[in-house]
């Protein structure tokens, strides 16, 4: 249990406290809430990042072999088992212009995707890189921005958790076998926020507990 405690714990900075609207300068934040939710589902509803047609699994992906491939600038903040490694991206879905984050935490596996409408007069980091035609859609799992409460309740079914501020959360937990043969906890989380009935933020997280 002290190894699941740190692994939360090392998420924890993103989930703490919600990040200012209309920033980009880095992931975004969002409620602690998400630690309320029940673990309602048997198998992860966010357990992978899809850009375009390369399938990025949350936990084995190794996220500098993924920045090597497209060139992309990582950046660290923190140390130890508290260090995040992340990623940017950018591109044009739906007629609006998106941004995706790709984050290792205390991991070299990609632990978590975020992705996020840019608003209206904000920047785009000068670190994101420019995603091609083919590298969308942006999914995480089966969910992408711009779909309605009922296109993601159809595909993925009832939340597990209802925050206030308009964030919805799917929660898994399994026990599975590790490369060693030895039982480790699996926690996933979706989260999707939602304006005026339409996502606008979602992101995709996993902790294990080898």
């Amino acid at each position: 249990m002290k190894k699941l405690f740190l692994a939360l714990a090392a998420a924890a900075p993103l989930a703490v406290c919600a990040a200012p609207e209309g920033l980009h300068s880095e992931p975004f934040g969002y409620p602690s809430a998400l630690l309320d939710a029940p673990a309602t589902l048997g198998a992860p509803a966010g357990g992978f990042v899809q850009i375009g047609r390369e399938r990025l699994e949350l936990g084995e992906a190794a996220l500098g072999e993924a920045a090597h491939r497209r060139h992309l600038a990582l950046l660290r903040e923190g140390s130890g088992v508290f260090a995040r490694d992340y990623t940017c991206l950018t591109g044009t879905e739906g007629g609006r212009e998106l941004i995706v984050w790709l984050i290792a935490t205390g991991s070299e596996a990609l632990t978590e995707a975020q992705v996020e409408w840019v608003a209206d007069g904000a920047e785009v980091p000068r670190s994101c890189a420019r995603l091609a035609m083919t590298d969308l859609p942006v999914r995480l799992g089966k969910i992408g921005l711009g779909m309605t409460e009922k296109d993601v309740t159809d595909l993925i079914g009832a939340p597990s958790y209802s925050e206030g501020s308009g964030w919805k959360f799917w929660f898994s937990q399994r026990f599975l076998k590790n490369a060693r043969g030895l039982q480790e906890l699996e926690l996933n989380w979706l989260g999707v926020r939602f304006e005026k009935g339409r996502a606008v933020r979602a992101f995709a997280s996993l902790v294990k507990n080898p």
